[in-house]
Protein backbone atom coordinates (compact mmCIF):
# COMPACT_ATOMS: atom_id res chain seq x y z
CA UNK A 1 0.00 0.00 0.00
CA UNK A 2 1.26 3.45 -0.88
CA UNK A 3 2.07 5.80 2.00
CA UNK A 4 0.77 9.31 2.55
CA UNK A 5 1.17 11.61 -0.41
CA UNK A 6 2.64 15.07 -0.07
CA UNK A 7 -0.57 16.92 -0.93
CA UNK A 8 -0.73 20.70 -0.73
CA UNK A 9 -4.28 21.98 -0.78
CA UNK A 10 -4.30 25.67 -1.65
CA UNK A 11 -7.48 26.57 0.23
CA UNK A 12 -9.94 25.05 2.67
CA UNK A 13 -13.20 24.13 0.94
CA UNK A 14 -15.46 21.05 1.30
CA UNK A 15 -14.97 19.96 -2.32
CA UNK A 16 -11.22 20.62 -2.29
CA UNK A 17 -10.96 18.74 1.01
CA UNK A 18 -12.72 15.79 -0.57
CA UNK A 19 -10.51 16.02 -3.66
CA UNK A 20 -7.42 15.66 -1.46
CA UNK A 21 -8.98 12.71 0.37
CA UNK A 22 -9.85 11.01 -2.91
CA UNK A 23 -6.37 11.45 -4.34
CA UNK A 24 -4.91 9.80 -1.25
CA UNK A 25 -7.53 7.03 -1.15
CA UNK A 26 -7.26 6.08 -4.82
CA UNK A 27 -3.47 6.16 -4.64
CA UNK A 28 -3.49 3.87 -1.61
CA UNK A 29 -5.81 1.44 -3.39
CA UNK A 30 -4.13 1.28 -6.78
CA UNK A 31 -0.50 2.41 -6.55
CA UNK A 32 2.24 -0.19 -6.38
CA UNK A 33 3.85 -0.72 -2.98
CA UNK A 34 7.16 0.45 -4.41
CA UNK A 35 5.66 3.69 -5.74
CA UNK A 36 7.08 5.91 -3.01
CA UNK A 37 7.86 9.33 -4.47
CA UNK A 38 9.21 12.72 -3.51
CA UNK A 39 6.67 14.50 -5.69
CA UNK A 40 4.25 17.06 -4.36
CA UNK A 41 0.60 17.23 -5.49
CA UNK A 42 -1.07 20.64 -5.46
CA UNK A 43 -4.88 20.89 -5.55
CA UNK A 44 -6.94 24.04 -6.03
CA UNK A 45 -8.84 26.25 -8.40
CA UNK A 46 -7.21 28.38 -11.07
CA UNK A 47 -7.67 31.51 -8.98
CA UNK A 48 -6.08 29.68 -6.04
CA UNK A 49 -3.04 28.92 -8.20
CA UNK A 50 -2.73 32.54 -9.28
CA UNK A 51 -3.04 33.72 -5.69
CA UNK A 52 -0.75 31.24 -3.94
CA UNK A 53 1.77 30.07 -6.54
CA UNK A 54 4.29 32.53 -7.91
CA UNK A 55 5.42 30.89 -11.15
CA UNK A 56 4.68 28.10 -13.59
CA UNK A 57 7.75 25.98 -14.38
CA UNK A 58 6.07 24.01 -17.16
CA UNK A 59 6.81 26.19 -20.20
CA UNK A 60 10.44 27.34 -20.28
CA UNK A 61 9.90 28.85 -23.75
CA UNK A 62 7.30 31.31 -22.50
CA UNK A 63 8.36 34.97 -22.43
CA UNK A 64 6.99 35.23 -18.91
CA UNK A 65 5.38 32.74 -16.55
CA UNK A 66 1.74 32.21 -17.49
CA UNK A 67 -0.90 29.69 -16.59
CA UNK A 68 -2.42 27.65 -19.43
CA UNK A 69 -5.85 29.17 -18.89
CA UNK A 70 -4.37 32.64 -19.44
CA UNK A 71 -2.86 31.83 -22.82
CA UNK A 72 -6.04 32.30 -24.82
CA UNK A 73 -6.00 36.02 -24.06
CA UNK A 74 -2.22 36.45 -24.03
CA UNK A 75 -1.54 38.81 -26.98
CA UNK A 76 -4.54 37.37 -28.83
CA UNK A 77 -7.34 39.87 -29.29
CA UNK A 78 -9.45 37.33 -31.16
CA UNK A 79 -9.78 35.25 -27.98
CA UNK A 80 -9.59 38.10 -25.49
CA UNK A 81 -13.23 37.67 -24.50
CA UNK A 82 -13.05 33.88 -24.23
CA UNK A 83 -14.32 32.47 -20.94
CA UNK A 84 -13.72 28.85 -20.01
CA UNK A 85 -16.73 26.86 -18.81
CA UNK A 86 -16.98 26.32 -15.05
CA UNK A 87 -15.97 22.66 -15.17
CA UNK A 88 -12.78 23.08 -17.22
CA UNK A 89 -9.66 21.67 -15.58
CA UNK A 90 -6.01 20.99 -16.25
CA UNK A 91 -3.26 18.63 -15.06
CA UNK A 92 0.20 20.22 -14.99
CA UNK A 93 3.19 17.91 -14.52
CA UNK A 94 6.60 19.10 -13.45
CA UNK A 95 9.67 17.18 -12.47
CA UNK A 96 8.78 17.13 -8.79
CA UNK A 97 5.29 18.65 -8.68
CA UNK A 98 1.87 17.89 -10.15
CA UNK A 99 -0.83 20.57 -10.13
CA UNK A 100 -4.45 19.44 -10.32
CA UNK A 101 -6.45 22.60 -10.91
CA UNK A 102 -9.98 23.43 -12.00
CA UNK A 103 -11.90 26.51 -13.01
CA UNK A 104 -14.05 25.85 -9.92
CA UNK A 105 -13.77 23.47 -6.97
CA UNK A 106 -15.75 20.70 -8.64
CA UNK A 107 -13.45 20.91 -11.65
CA UNK A 108 -10.46 20.48 -9.34
CA UNK A 109 -12.04 17.21 -8.20
CA UNK A 110 -12.43 16.24 -11.86
CA UNK A 111 -8.71 16.93 -12.32
CA UNK A 112 -7.95 14.55 -9.43
CA UNK A 113 -10.02 11.78 -10.97
CA UNK A 114 -8.57 12.42 -14.42
CA UNK A 115 -5.07 12.18 -12.98
CA UNK A 116 -5.93 8.91 -11.20
CA UNK A 117 -7.43 7.45 -14.37
CA UNK A 118 -4.29 8.23 -16.32
CA UNK A 119 -1.76 7.41 -13.62
CA UNK A 120 -3.31 4.13 -12.48
CA UNK A 121 -5.08 3.21 -15.76
CA UNK A 122 -8.59 3.20 -14.27
CA UNK A 123 -12.14 3.68 -15.45
CA UNK A 124 -15.21 3.69 -13.20
CA UNK A 125 -17.70 1.96 -15.49
CA UNK A 126 -20.61 0.98 -13.22
CA UNK A 127 -21.87 2.57 -9.98
CA UNK A 128 -20.90 0.53 -6.95
CA UNK A 129 -18.39 -1.63 -8.80
CA UNK A 130 -14.62 -1.53 -8.50
CA UNK A 131 -12.70 0.48 -11.07
CA UNK A 132 -11.68 -1.34 -14.24
CA UNK A 133 -7.99 -1.46 -15.10
CA UNK A 134 -7.64 -0.07 -18.60
CA UNK A 135 -4.65 -1.63 -20.34
CA UNK A 136 -2.61 0.80 -22.42
CA UNK A 137 -1.71 -2.15 -24.64
CA UNK A 138 -5.30 -2.16 -25.88
CA UNK A 139 -5.03 1.42 -27.10
CA UNK A 140 -4.57 2.25 -30.72
CA UNK A 141 -1.51 4.34 -31.69
CA UNK A 142 -3.81 7.27 -32.43
CA UNK A 143 -5.36 7.01 -28.95
CA UNK A 144 -1.98 6.85 -27.23
CA UNK A 145 -0.71 9.88 -29.13
CA UNK A 146 -3.90 11.80 -28.31
CA UNK A 147 -3.47 11.01 -24.61
CA UNK A 148 0.10 12.29 -24.64
CA UNK A 149 -0.84 15.44 -26.55
CA UNK A 150 -3.68 16.24 -24.14
CA UNK A 151 -1.76 15.85 -20.87
CA UNK A 152 -1.13 19.55 -20.40
CA UNK A 153 -4.17 20.75 -22.32
CA UNK A 154 -7.19 22.25 -20.61
CA UNK A 155 -10.06 19.76 -20.61
CA UNK A 156 -13.36 21.38 -21.55
CA UNK A 157 -16.82 19.78 -21.47
CA UNK A 158 -18.78 19.68 -24.68
CA UNK A 159 -21.99 20.06 -22.66
CA UNK A 160 -22.04 22.70 -19.93
CA UNK A 161 -24.92 20.98 -18.10
CA UNK A 162 -24.64 17.20 -17.80
CA UNK A 163 -27.27 15.53 -15.66
CA UNK A 164 -28.91 12.26 -14.73
CA UNK A 165 -32.62 12.16 -13.86
CA UNK A 166 -34.12 9.73 -11.33
CA UNK A 167 -37.85 10.19 -10.91
CA UNK A 168 -38.79 7.00 -9.11
CA UNK A 169 -36.04 4.89 -7.57
CA UNK A 170 -36.28 4.41 -3.81
CA UNK A 171 -32.93 2.69 -3.51
CA UNK A 172 -30.65 4.61 -1.15
CA UNK A 173 -27.54 2.37 -1.42
CA UNK A 174 -27.65 2.42 -5.20
CA UNK A 175 -28.22 6.18 -5.46
CA UNK A 176 -25.33 6.80 -3.06
CA UNK A 177 -23.17 4.72 -5.39
CA UNK A 178 -24.57 6.71 -8.32
CA UNK A 179 -23.54 10.04 -6.75
CA UNK A 180 -19.99 8.71 -6.37
CA UNK A 181 -20.06 7.50 -9.99
CA UNK A 182 -21.40 10.83 -11.26
CA UNK A 183 -18.42 12.74 -9.91
CA UNK A 184 -15.90 10.19 -11.15
CA UNK A 185 -17.43 10.48 -14.62
CA UNK A 186 -17.59 14.31 -14.59
CA UNK A 187 -21.39 14.62 -14.39
CA UNK A 188 -22.41 17.82 -12.64
CA UNK A 189 -26.13 17.40 -11.89
CA UNK A 190 -28.51 15.03 -10.10
CA UNK A 191 -32.20 15.57 -10.91
CA UNK A 192 -35.07 14.00 -9.01
CA UNK A 193 -38.65 14.54 -7.90
CA UNK A 194 -39.56 16.27 -4.65
CA UNK A 195 -41.09 13.00 -3.44
CA UNK A 196 -37.86 11.08 -3.94
CA UNK A 197 -35.77 13.85 -2.39
CA UNK A 198 -38.07 13.97 0.63
CA UNK A 199 -37.33 10.29 1.21
CA UNK A 200 -33.61 10.15 0.37
CA UNK A 201 -32.37 13.74 0.53
CA UNK A 202 -30.90 13.52 4.01
CA UNK A 203 -28.59 10.71 2.87
CA UNK A 204 -27.74 12.19 -0.53
CA UNK A 205 -27.24 15.85 0.40
CA UNK A 206 -23.85 15.54 2.15
CA UNK A 207 -22.51 13.34 -0.66
CA UNK A 208 -23.59 15.87 -3.28
CA UNK A 209 -22.12 18.75 -1.27
CA UNK A 210 -18.62 17.34 -0.93
CA UNK A 211 -18.51 16.64 -4.67
CA UNK A 212 -20.02 19.97 -5.72
CA UNK A 213 -22.77 18.26 -7.72
CA UNK A 214 -25.75 20.48 -8.47
CA UNK A 215 -29.24 19.36 -7.48
CA UNK A 216 -32.34 19.87 -9.59
CA UNK A 217 -35.75 19.15 -8.08
CA UNK A 218 -39.06 18.89 -9.89
CA UNK A 219 -40.28 16.53 -12.54
CA UNK A 220 -43.87 15.37 -12.19
CA UNK A 221 -44.07 16.63 -8.60
CA UNK A 222 -47.13 18.86 -8.49
CA UNK A 223 -48.97 16.28 -6.37
CA UNK A 224 -46.31 16.82 -3.67
CA UNK A 225 -47.60 20.38 -3.23
CA UNK A 226 -51.21 19.65 -4.27
CA UNK A 227 -52.34 16.23 -3.00
CA UNK A 228 -55.82 16.99 -4.32
CA UNK A 229 -54.37 16.90 -7.83
CA UNK A 230 -54.52 13.11 -7.63
CA UNK A 231 -58.16 13.46 -8.67
CA UNK A 232 -57.28 15.47 -11.79
CA UNK A 233 -55.57 14.45 -14.99
CA UNK A 234 -54.10 17.87 -15.66
CA UNK A 235 -54.03 21.28 -14.00
CA UNK A 236 -55.56 24.41 -15.46
CA UNK A 237 -52.63 26.82 -15.44
CA UNK A 238 -54.82 29.67 -16.65
CA UNK A 239 -56.68 29.50 -13.30
CA UNK A 240 -54.82 31.80 -10.91
CA UNK A 241 -56.91 30.98 -7.85
CA UNK A 242 -54.80 28.03 -6.66
CA UNK A 243 -51.36 29.32 -7.64
CA UNK A 244 -50.33 31.74 -4.81
CA UNK A 245 -50.69 29.11 -2.10
CA UNK A 246 -48.90 26.44 -4.12
CA UNK A 247 -46.08 28.79 -5.08
CA UNK A 248 -45.65 29.81 -1.43
CA UNK A 249 -45.29 26.13 -0.50
CA UNK A 250 -42.73 25.59 -3.26
CA UNK A 251 -40.67 28.58 -2.13
CA UNK A 252 -40.79 27.51 1.51
CA UNK A 253 -39.59 24.00 0.65
CA UNK A 254 -36.84 25.15 -1.73
CA UNK A 255 -35.49 27.47 0.95
CA UNK A 256 -34.71 24.42 3.11
CA UNK A 257 -32.65 22.59 0.44
CA UNK A 258 -29.09 23.96 0.55
CA UNK A 259 -27.86 21.97 -2.46
CA UNK A 260 -30.63 23.17 -4.77
CA UNK A 261 -29.45 24.80 -8.00
CA UNK A 262 -32.50 24.49 -10.24
CA UNK A 263 -36.27 24.00 -10.14
CA UNK A 264 -37.79 22.09 -13.05
CA UNK A 265 -41.42 21.48 -12.16
CA UNK A 266 -43.56 19.87 -14.85
CA UNK A 267 -47.27 19.41 -15.61
CA UNK A 268 -48.80 16.01 -15.06
CA UNK A 269 -47.84 13.18 -17.42
CA UNK A 270 -51.10 13.37 -19.34
CA UNK A 271 -52.31 14.99 -22.55
CA UNK A 272 -54.23 18.23 -22.34
CA UNK A 273 -57.93 18.46 -23.17
CA UNK A 274 -58.67 17.99 -26.85
CA UNK A 275 -60.14 21.38 -27.63
CA UNK A 276 -58.67 24.36 -29.41
CA UNK A 277 -59.09 26.81 -26.53
CA UNK A 278 -57.15 24.56 -24.14
CA UNK A 279 -54.41 23.89 -26.69
CA UNK A 280 -53.78 27.59 -27.16
CA UNK A 281 -53.79 28.56 -23.50
CA UNK A 282 -52.15 25.58 -21.77
CA UNK A 283 -48.50 26.15 -22.60
CA UNK A 284 -48.76 29.92 -22.12
CA UNK A 285 -50.39 29.45 -18.71
CA UNK A 286 -47.83 26.88 -17.61
CA UNK A 287 -44.87 29.03 -18.71
CA UNK A 288 -46.30 32.01 -16.82
CA UNK A 289 -46.65 29.75 -13.75
CA UNK A 290 -42.91 28.96 -13.82
CA UNK A 291 -42.17 32.68 -14.16
CA UNK A 292 -44.25 33.41 -11.06
CA UNK A 293 -42.25 30.78 -9.18
CA UNK A 294 -39.02 32.46 -10.32
CA UNK A 295 -40.27 35.83 -9.12
CA UNK A 296 -41.34 34.44 -5.75
CA UNK A 297 -38.03 32.66 -5.23
CA UNK A 298 -36.13 35.85 -6.03
CA UNK A 299 -38.30 37.85 -3.62
CA UNK A 300 -37.42 35.31 -0.90
CA UNK A 301 -33.71 35.68 -1.66
CA UNK A 302 -33.44 32.19 -3.19
CA UNK A 303 -31.30 32.51 -6.30
CA UNK A 304 -31.79 29.31 -8.27
CA UNK A 305 -32.53 28.62 -11.92
CA UNK A 306 -36.09 27.84 -12.99
CA UNK A 307 -37.05 26.07 -16.20
CA UNK A 308 -40.23 24.91 -17.88
CA UNK A 309 -40.56 21.73 -19.89
CA UNK A 310 -41.74 21.34 -23.47
CA UNK A 311 -42.94 17.73 -23.45
CA UNK A 312 -45.44 15.80 -25.54
CA UNK A 313 -47.21 14.16 -22.62
CA UNK A 314 -49.71 11.62 -23.87
CA UNK A 315 -48.31 12.37 -27.37
CA UNK A 316 -49.82 15.86 -27.20
CA UNK A 317 -47.96 18.00 -29.73
CA UNK A 318 -49.52 21.13 -28.26
CA UNK A 319 -47.45 20.57 -25.10
CA UNK A 320 -44.21 20.17 -27.08
CA UNK A 321 -44.32 22.68 -29.93
CA UNK A 322 -43.94 26.43 -29.59
CA UNK A 323 -47.15 27.39 -31.36
CA UNK A 324 -47.76 30.72 -33.04
CA UNK A 325 -49.23 33.06 -30.46
CA UNK A 326 -47.43 31.40 -27.51
CA UNK A 327 -44.90 33.82 -26.05
CA UNK A 328 -41.64 32.19 -24.96
CA UNK A 329 -40.25 33.15 -21.58
CA UNK A 330 -37.47 35.64 -20.93
CA UNK A 331 -37.16 34.43 -17.31
CA UNK A 332 -37.55 30.63 -17.39
CA UNK A 333 -35.14 28.31 -19.18
CA UNK A 334 -36.34 25.55 -21.54
CA UNK A 335 -36.16 21.77 -21.10
CA UNK A 336 -37.09 19.98 -24.36
CA UNK A 337 -38.33 16.41 -23.87
CA UNK A 338 -39.63 14.59 -26.93
CA UNK A 339 -41.08 11.17 -26.11
CA UNK A 340 -41.46 8.47 -28.76
CA UNK A 341 -38.36 8.67 -30.94
CA UNK A 342 -37.32 5.90 -33.28
CA UNK A 343 -33.86 5.31 -31.82
CA UNK A 344 -32.76 3.14 -34.71
CA UNK A 345 -32.32 6.18 -36.96
CA UNK A 346 -30.36 9.39 -36.85
CA UNK A 347 -32.53 12.29 -35.76
CA UNK A 348 -33.00 14.99 -38.39
CA UNK A 349 -35.79 17.03 -39.86
CA UNK A 350 -35.05 15.74 -43.37
CA UNK A 351 -34.57 11.98 -43.12
CA UNK A 352 -36.51 10.98 -39.99
CA UNK A 353 -40.03 9.57 -39.95
CA UNK A 354 -42.76 12.20 -39.88
CA UNK A 355 -43.14 12.39 -36.08
CA UNK A 356 -39.41 12.60 -35.43
CA UNK A 357 -38.90 15.21 -38.15
CA UNK A 358 -41.70 17.27 -36.63
CA UNK A 359 -40.07 17.01 -33.22
CA UNK A 360 -36.65 18.12 -34.43
CA UNK A 361 -38.26 21.12 -36.13
CA UNK A 362 -39.84 21.96 -32.76
CA UNK A 363 -36.43 21.56 -31.11
CA UNK A 364 -34.84 23.96 -33.56
CA UNK A 365 -37.56 26.55 -33.03
CA UNK A 366 -37.29 26.35 -29.24
CA UNK A 367 -33.51 26.59 -29.47
CA UNK A 368 -33.66 29.67 -31.68
CA UNK A 369 -36.25 31.36 -29.47
CA UNK A 370 -34.39 30.54 -26.25
CA UNK A 371 -31.25 32.14 -27.69
CA UNK A 372 -33.21 35.25 -28.65
CA UNK A 373 -34.61 35.45 -25.12
CA UNK A 374 -31.17 34.82 -23.61
CA UNK A 375 -32.41 31.65 -21.90
CA UNK A 376 -30.67 28.32 -21.51
CA UNK A 377 -31.84 25.37 -23.61
CA UNK A 378 -31.50 21.79 -22.39
CA UNK A 379 -32.40 18.51 -24.11
CA UNK A 380 -33.98 15.75 -22.04
CA UNK A 381 -33.05 12.32 -23.39
CA UNK A 382 -34.11 8.74 -22.64
CA UNK A 383 -30.94 6.71 -23.22
CA UNK A 384 -31.33 4.87 -19.90
CA UNK A 385 -35.13 4.69 -19.73
CA UNK A 386 -36.48 1.16 -19.38
CA UNK A 387 -40.01 2.33 -20.15
CA UNK A 388 -39.22 4.13 -23.40
CA UNK A 389 -36.70 1.49 -24.51
CA UNK A 390 -38.44 -1.41 -22.70
CA UNK A 391 -36.86 -4.53 -21.12
CA UNK A 392 -35.65 -5.35 -24.65
CA UNK A 393 -33.08 -2.69 -23.84
CA UNK A 394 -30.71 -1.66 -26.66
CA UNK A 395 -27.16 -0.38 -26.54
CA UNK A 396 -27.12 3.00 -28.33
CA UNK A 397 -23.48 4.09 -28.75
CA UNK A 398 -23.85 5.45 -32.28
CA UNK A 399 -27.11 7.20 -31.53
CA UNK A 400 -25.72 8.97 -28.46
CA UNK A 401 -22.73 10.30 -30.38
CA UNK A 402 -24.86 11.33 -33.38
CA UNK A 403 -27.28 13.15 -31.09
CA UNK A 404 -24.57 15.04 -29.25
CA UNK A 405 -23.13 16.18 -32.57
CA UNK A 406 -26.57 17.41 -33.65
CA UNK A 407 -27.20 19.27 -30.40
CA UNK A 408 -23.78 20.88 -30.54
CA UNK A 409 -24.44 21.94 -34.15
CA UNK A 410 -27.68 23.59 -33.00
CA UNK A 411 -25.82 25.48 -30.28
CA UNK A 412 -27.24 23.42 -27.41
CA UNK A 413 -24.82 22.90 -24.53
CA UNK A 414 -27.03 21.20 -21.93
CA UNK A 415 -28.40 17.67 -21.75
CA UNK A 416 -29.86 15.35 -19.12
CA UNK A 417 -30.43 11.60 -19.33
CA UNK A 418 -33.45 9.87 -17.77
CA UNK A 419 -32.96 6.62 -15.84
CA UNK A 420 -36.18 4.63 -15.43
CA UNK A 421 -35.91 1.24 -13.68
CA UNK A 422 -36.94 -1.91 -15.48
CA UNK A 423 -39.97 -3.64 -14.01
CA UNK A 424 -41.41 -7.13 -14.26
CA UNK A 425 -38.24 -8.62 -15.76
CA UNK A 426 -37.63 -11.09 -12.92
CA UNK A 427 -34.45 -12.00 -11.08
CA UNK A 428 -32.65 -13.07 -14.24
CA UNK A 429 -32.09 -9.51 -15.43
CA UNK A 430 -30.26 -6.49 -14.03
CA UNK A 431 -31.70 -3.28 -15.45
CA UNK A 432 -29.00 -1.32 -13.60
CA UNK A 433 -26.30 -3.18 -15.47
CA UNK A 434 -28.12 -3.13 -18.83
CA UNK A 435 -28.47 0.66 -18.92
CA UNK A 436 -24.92 1.21 -17.72
CA UNK A 437 -23.37 1.03 -21.20
CA UNK A 438 -25.49 3.91 -22.48
CA UNK A 439 -25.00 5.89 -19.25
CA UNK A 440 -21.20 5.55 -19.34
CA UNK A 441 -21.01 6.58 -23.00
CA UNK A 442 -23.37 9.49 -22.35
CA UNK A 443 -21.01 10.76 -19.65
CA UNK A 444 -17.97 10.40 -21.89
CA UNK A 445 -19.65 11.96 -24.91
CA UNK A 446 -20.77 14.98 -22.87
CA UNK A 447 -17.05 15.82 -22.64
CA UNK A 448 -16.54 15.27 -26.36
CA UNK A 449 -14.31 12.27 -25.68
CA UNK A 450 -13.57 10.42 -28.90
CA UNK A 451 -16.14 7.69 -29.47
CA UNK A 452 -13.57 4.99 -30.15
CA UNK A 453 -11.59 5.91 -27.03
CA UNK A 454 -14.68 5.67 -24.83
CA UNK A 455 -15.70 2.36 -26.41
CA UNK A 456 -12.22 0.90 -25.97
CA UNK A 457 -12.32 1.85 -22.31
CA UNK A 458 -15.78 0.41 -21.70
CA UNK A 459 -15.03 -2.89 -23.38
CA UNK A 460 -12.06 -3.59 -21.20
CA UNK A 461 -14.79 -4.31 -18.65
CA UNK A 462 -15.36 -7.57 -20.56
CA UNK A 463 -13.00 -10.59 -20.40
CA UNK A 464 -10.19 -10.19 -22.91
CA UNK A 465 -10.83 -13.55 -24.54
CA UNK A 466 -14.41 -12.58 -25.47
CA UNK A 467 -14.08 -8.81 -25.80
CA UNK A 468 -14.21 -8.50 -29.58
CA UNK A 469 -17.16 -10.88 -29.87
CA UNK A 470 -19.14 -9.24 -27.07
CA UNK A 471 -18.63 -5.75 -28.40
CA UNK A 472 -19.82 -6.74 -31.87
CA UNK A 473 -22.74 -8.74 -30.44
CA UNK A 474 -24.02 -6.05 -28.06
CA UNK A 475 -23.79 -3.28 -30.63
CA UNK A 476 -25.31 -5.38 -33.42
CA UNK A 477 -28.20 -6.38 -31.16
CA UNK A 478 -28.54 -2.78 -30.02
CA UNK A 479 -29.09 -1.60 -33.58
CA UNK A 480 -31.80 -4.22 -34.11
CA UNK A 481 -33.49 -3.84 -30.73
CA UNK A 482 -33.63 -0.06 -31.24
CA UNK A 483 -35.93 -0.64 -34.23
CA UNK A 484 -38.68 -1.66 -31.80
CA UNK A 485 -38.91 1.92 -30.53
CA UNK A 486 -40.57 2.92 -33.82
CA UNK A 487 -43.72 1.22 -32.51
CA UNK A 488 -44.00 3.30 -29.33
CA UNK A 489 -46.01 5.94 -31.19
CA UNK A 490 -48.57 3.69 -32.93
CA UNK A 491 -49.00 1.40 -29.88
CA UNK A 492 -49.07 4.18 -27.24
CA UNK A 493 -49.47 3.87 -24.29
CA UNK A 494 -48.37 0.28 -24.84
CA UNK A 495 -45.04 -0.87 -26.25
CA UNK A 496 -43.98 -3.98 -28.14
CA UNK A 497 -43.51 -5.79 -24.81
CA UNK A 498 -47.12 -4.96 -23.80
CA UNK A 499 -48.94 -7.14 -26.32
CA UNK A 500 -51.26 -8.52 -23.62
CA UNK A 501 -52.58 -5.01 -22.98
CA UNK A 502 -53.69 -4.54 -26.59
CA UNK A 503 -57.33 -5.39 -27.03
CA UNK A 504 -57.88 -3.92 -30.50
CA UNK A 505 -56.31 -5.24 -33.73
CA UNK A 506 -52.86 -3.85 -34.50
CA UNK A 507 -51.99 -3.15 -38.13
CA UNK A 508 -48.27 -3.41 -37.32
CA UNK A 509 -48.61 -6.92 -35.84
CA UNK A 510 -47.11 -8.67 -38.87
CA UNK A 511 -44.09 -6.38 -39.03
CA UNK A 512 -43.51 -6.62 -35.27
CA UNK A 513 -43.76 -10.41 -35.35
CA UNK A 514 -41.18 -10.59 -38.14
CA UNK A 515 -38.82 -8.28 -36.22
CA UNK A 516 -39.11 -10.44 -33.10
CA UNK A 517 -38.45 -13.67 -34.97
CA UNK A 518 -35.31 -12.19 -36.51
CA UNK A 519 -34.13 -10.95 -33.13
CA UNK A 520 -34.80 -14.28 -31.45
CA UNK A 521 -32.69 -16.15 -34.01
CA UNK A 522 -29.89 -13.60 -33.62
CA UNK A 523 -29.83 -13.94 -29.83
CA UNK A 524 -29.84 -17.74 -30.01
CA UNK A 525 -26.76 -17.75 -32.22
CA UNK A 526 -25.00 -15.40 -29.80
CA UNK A 527 -25.86 -17.59 -26.82
CA UNK A 528 -24.42 -20.66 -28.53
CA UNK A 529 -21.16 -18.80 -28.93
CA UNK A 530 -21.24 -17.34 -25.41
CA UNK A 531 -21.80 -20.72 -23.73
CA UNK A 532 -18.47 -21.84 -25.11
CA UNK A 533 -16.78 -18.64 -23.93
CA UNK A 534 -14.00 -18.42 -21.39
CA UNK A 535 -12.76 -15.86 -18.89
CA UNK A 536 -14.16 -14.32 -15.74
CA UNK A 537 -16.63 -11.49 -16.17
CA UNK A 538 -18.99 -13.15 -18.65
CA UNK A 539 -21.84 -13.45 -16.13
CA UNK A 540 -23.57 -10.09 -16.68
CA UNK A 541 -23.45 -10.54 -20.45
CA UNK A 542 -24.85 -14.07 -20.17
CA UNK A 543 -27.63 -12.77 -17.93
CA UNK A 544 -28.46 -10.02 -20.42
CA UNK A 545 -28.62 -12.32 -23.46
CA UNK A 546 -30.51 -15.04 -21.58
CA UNK A 547 -33.07 -12.42 -20.58
CA UNK A 548 -33.38 -11.23 -24.18
CA UNK A 549 -33.81 -14.81 -25.37
CA UNK A 550 -36.59 -15.65 -22.90
CA UNK A 551 -38.39 -12.34 -23.49
CA UNK A 552 -38.20 -12.58 -27.28
CA UNK A 553 -39.38 -16.19 -27.29
CA UNK A 554 -42.49 -15.31 -25.30
CA UNK A 555 -43.23 -12.15 -27.27
CA UNK A 556 -42.76 -13.89 -30.62
CA UNK A 557 -45.51 -16.36 -29.72
CA UNK A 558 -47.83 -13.65 -28.44
CA UNK A 559 -47.38 -11.37 -31.45
CA UNK A 560 -47.77 -14.27 -33.90
CA UNK A 561 -51.06 -15.06 -32.19
CA UNK A 562 -52.04 -11.41 -32.31
CA UNK A 563 -51.40 -11.31 -36.04
CA UNK A 564 -53.49 -14.40 -36.66
CA UNK A 565 -56.45 -13.45 -34.50
CA UNK A 566 -56.31 -9.67 -34.51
Amino acid sequence: MMGKLAIRQLREHPVLNFASEELQAVSESYAEESAATSKQWIIGTWSDCERHLSAVPFDPAAAKPVWPWQREAEGDQEHAEYTYPDDAYVILRGEDVIILAGHNERAALYAVYAYCKEEFQLEWIYPGEAAVHVSRQAYSLEREQACKADRSAIQIPSMRRRGFVYENLKDEPYLLAVVDWLAKNRINELFMTFMLWEELGSALAPELAKRGIALTLGGHSMTFFMPELMEKKQLDYSDLSWQPGVIAGIVQYCGKVPQLARLSLWPEDAAIADNEAEKKRFLSGYIRFTERIKEALGAAGIEIEVEHIAYNAGLSWDMLELLDGVEASDRSDVLFAYWGRDYSKQWSYKDSRAEDARAVRALKRWTKTAAEKNRNMCVFEYYSDHFMLSPLFPALPGRIYDDMALFKQLGIDSIVNLVVPGSGAGDGYSWKWAQGYNSYLFARCAWDDRDEAALEDYWQYAPASERAFLRAAVDRMGCKLARLTQYNFPLFPARVVDVKQLAAPVSEAGAISAELIELEAEVQSMLVRLRDGTGTGLEPFMMYFNHLSATLEELSREWADKGEHG
